[in-house]
């Protein structure tokens, strides 16, 4: 970041970092000048019909859907042939690709040790073979390509506004714990037991090679730890400088001890966790996509404390800390060569949580919570690992003044806050809504924690493919319009063409004959069921396609229930077994509700056919309707009662409607969440003009968030909204936990802006707990906080170079400022500041 501009603005720089943490932030960020990086290698069997790139684990993201047919070959040619014999082929497929991954990231995936780096494990981003027959291979292209395939009904999903879906990779808590205590060599000998006991006839069946393939996988991280021992060795060989010497030969011995065995000292258990983590992202080949450490501060807590007795240095310990920040962050070498800021984006989110309520609701805030505070604000701005601090009625005041210390410093903020008893709420509502009491109960509850943006799951056993639909809860609205058909033709961009209107969804009448609100309601209801049942069939080809032909034995391994019944992750292993429906426009389409009922039902301003046309028309030649419906017309957001009490109505609807579906595949069920990543922008050119005023190509409505410039009478009215939308609290006793109530267990994406003016207010600190504490109350799940200059922001666009490490909170995410898309930017900017609390 240039010197002018640091100064001009104030923007958060980097602590005091050691100068091992300093040479290896500042290397991270020589992007592609580097002598080394971890983009992705590229390994198939050889096989003419062998395919490199998966496209279903990129399928949930819209803007690489014209690349897929290149990405396919171009890996492909770039892979470095790894020949199979004929046996091989004999295997399952689980045993196949358990096999294949060991070959490769023992005997081919270079390692490294870089210079002062503390921990092993450098090189894991990786494409490797399908490792498929060639009968299989064909099957997999059919299920894909055909004419009903997986590609072609997402795709047309997505185009005609409805949303996307896809069965994407990571998006859980592996169970990290029992390796740090016990190691791989426990669950070796689990597996081998698990063997013994399988009748003759499964033992040669799917459960036998399910857990042989998982025994094989187990052996991946004592192998390649050991591969990592011997260059530790050999380097500590050549080494003149003493002190470097004994910690290569420290290293030596910790690798070959852990992730094998249990861990004793924190050196020893950030390694172990370190190396069983990048091995996930080498078996699902991609990464890090939202696969998250839970709570990290009760994992390593005893291991500290075990190191403070034995007399560590407390800096040491940061120091390995700064080490794991860095490695975690080569994540995004993956897309080194790709677009802007040498592939730093933000599609990645290795998530860990911080403090929260224990069991009895006492706080769990420990030695190590502040270890990892410390480390957050001196390694800050970097985008990996993201935390998340959990705040909850009994937060200590001590946690709170550090929270808001580091928020108004940061400038884009740098954790995400989740509040423990709207949350707790969700995931008892879950259990209940799924019939899970036995897995999340109130014994438990509070060891949940957050995936990859801000998704709330259980830790160890939950598999609830948290970003895996994304519905445009909006969608509705038009088909209402329409009566059950799209209100304007899709255009081909590539092509120019346009598709003949068809109907799609189920009729509910013509505009004419909805003369009352309850009609017009009991329309949108229908529509929104059709919406989520055409959510579950398209999505349905996408997680068929992941349990057939895209095992995972090694995360298996690390998700509770997979050994137990012998089945892959990717087949329903887990012992909790979801998909997320994530909601996007939700305050688009309350909005668009109350301006229908206030423009045509209340007020008696215009008809259903007038307000359609203007829809249709894009509000030209409409302005004085379209100003009605943008500044007369409710708003969600304000505290309004009346318009929140629509809100709650829209979220009972369609969250209600959500948990009656089950896949086929896999027998996951459906749950109901709000993160909408970026699509609440680039969807805007996809949905029709709506009834509150949105012109098509403007933006839609951010998670949970009300839309841009409705929150005018401040972040405590809009927080109260939020938590109202919610559910609220019960009346007497009652709730899903402590008298909250909440229906979406995923959690939602909350963000509020706050000017930078704030900084200058000295009683800011003290507004600003309070508010915390109120949200506690009456908010929602998540908040995020960016605290910016729309000014600043102006001048980053105009001059990048300037700002190259700026981070802004996007949903969920931080995103660095420079490299996510003047559409996104220009949102960001459009965003109502608060300049009071």
């Amino acid at each position: 970041m240039s010197e002018s501009a640091q100064q001009k603005f104030n923007i958060k720089e980097p602590g005091e970092l050691s100068p091992r943490v300093k040479f290896l932030r500042d290397y991270y960020f020589q992007g592609v000048k580097r002598n080394w990086n971890n983009e992705s290698a590229c390994y198939s069997t050889g096989t003419p019909w062998d395919i490199v790139y998966d496209e279903n684990s990129f399928l949930i993201v819209p803007e690489t859907y014209a690349f897929h047919g290149t990405f396919r070959a171009s890996v492909y040619q770039a892979a470095k042939d790894i020949p199979m014999d004929k046996g091989f082929y004999k295997m399952s497929i689980a045993e196949r690709r358990s096999f294949f991954l060991k070959e490769v990231m023992v005997k081919h995936m270079q390692k490294i040790i870089l210079p002062g780096d503390l921990l092993c494990g450098s090189n894991f981003n990786l494409f490797t073979s399908g490792c498929w027959t060639k009968s299989e291979a064909k099957q997999r292209d059919k299920q894909m390509y055909g004419k009903n395939g997986a590609r072609s009904a997402l795709i047309w999903f997505h185009n005609h506004g409805y949303g996307n879906a896809g069965a994407t990779s990571g998006h859980l808590i592996p169970d990290y714990a029992p390796i740090l205590k016990n190691g791989f060599s426990s669950l070796y000998a689990e597996l081998e037991n698990k063997i013994m006991k399988l009748s003759r006839k499964d033992r040669d069946g799917e459960k036998g090679a399910q857990l042989n393939a998982m025994k094989t996988a187990c052996t991946i991280p004592k192998e390649v730890a050991a591969r990592y021992s011997w260059l530790c060795r050999k380097e500590a060989a050549l080494e003149k400088d003493e002190t470097r010497r004994a910690e290569l030969l420290e290293m030596a011995r910790i690798s070959e001890k852990v992730p094998w065995q249990g861990a004793e000292t924190f050196h020893e258990a950030v390694q172990s966790l370190w190396m069983t983590h990048m091995l996930i992202m080498s078996d699902e080949n991609y990464p890090g996509p939202g696969l998250s450490f839970g709570r990290l501060d009760q994992i390593l807590d005893p291991y500290y404390r075990n190191s403070i007795s034995a007399g560590v240095d407390r800096d040491f310990m940061k120091e390995i800390l700064g080490c794991f920040w860095f490695h975690c962050n080569t994540v995004y070498d993956a897309q080194i060569r790709v677009g802007a800021n040498q592939g730093i984006t933000a599609g990645f989110g290795q998530l860990f949580n911080l403090s929260g309520m224990g069991k009895n609701g006492v706080d769990m805030t420990n030695d190590t919570t502040w270890l990892l505070l410390e480390v957050i604000d001196e390694m800050s701005p970097i985008l990996e690992p993201k935390p998340n601090v959990r705040l909850h009625r009994n937060s200590p005041e001590e946690l709170l003044d550090r929270v808001t210390d580091m928020i108004l410093s940061s400038q884009g903020a740098p954790f995400l806050l989740n509040f423990d008893e709207r949350s707790m709420a969700g995931m008892l509502r879950e259990a209940e809504e799924a019939g899970v009491q036995n897995f999340i109960n109130e014994d438990n509850v509070f060891d949940y924690a957050s995936v990859g943006c801000l998704e709330n799951t259980m830790v160890g056993n939950d598999r609830s493919n948290t970003v895996n639909c994304n519905l445009n809860l909006l969608k509705a609205v038009e088909l209402v319009f329409g009566n059950g058909r799209d209100l304007l033709p899709h255009t081909d961009e590539m092509t120019g063409k346009s598709e003949k209107i068809k109907q799609d969804g189920p009729e509910t009448g013509a505009l004419s004959d909805l003369d009352s609100w309850d009609k017009f309601w009991n329309a949108y209801v229908v529509q929104t069921r059709y919406i989520i049942k055409k959510m579950v069939d398209v999505y349905e080809k996408s997680e068929t396609l992941r349990a057939d032909f895209s095992p995972t034995p090694y995360l298996s391994l690390l998700v509770k229930g997979c050994a137990d019944k012998a089945t892959d992750v990717t087949r329903g292993g887990a012992e909790l077994n979801f998909v997320t429906i994530e909601a996007v426009t939700y305050a688009t389409t309350v909005d668009s509700l109350l301006a229908v009922k206030y423009l045509v039902y209340d007020q008696k301003i215009c008809s259903l056919e007038q307000l359609a046309e203007a829809l249709r028309d894009n509000w030209e030649g409409h302005e004085v309707l379209q100003a009605r419906a943008k500044n007369q017309a409710p708003k969600y957001g304000r505290d309004d009662d009346d318009a929140d009490a629509l809100a709650l109505a829209v979220m009972d609807n369609w969250t209600s409607e959500v948990w009656k579906y089950r896949t086929t595949a896999t027998n996951a069920i459906y749950r109901p969440g709000m993160l909408s990543w970026n699509y609440w922008v680039g969807d805007g050119f996809i949905l029709p003009a709506s009834p509150d005023g949105r012109k098509k190509g403007q933006f839609l409505s951010n998670a949970i968030c009300p839309s841009n410039g409705a929150d005018i009478n401040g972040p405590t009215a809009n927080s109260n909204s939020v938590g109202k939308a919610l559910g609220g609290k019960a009346v007497g006793e009652g709730g899903d936990f402590a008298g909250y109530l909440n229906s979406l267990p995923n959690g939602a994406s909350h963000t509020i802006t706050f000017n930078t003016s704030l900084l200058r207010n000295p009683a800011a600190k003290e507004k600003f707990k309070a508010f915390l504490r109120g949200y506690t109350e009456n908010g929602g799940t998540a908040l995020q906080v960016n605290l910016l200059d729309a000014e600043m922001l102006k001048e980053a666009q105009k001059h990048p170079k300037d700002f190259p490490n700026l981070l802004v909170r996007v949903t969920g995410y931080n995103a660095y400022f420079s490299s996510i898309g003047r559409e996104l930017q220009d949102e960001i900017i459009a965003r109502e500041s608060h300049r009071e609390m």
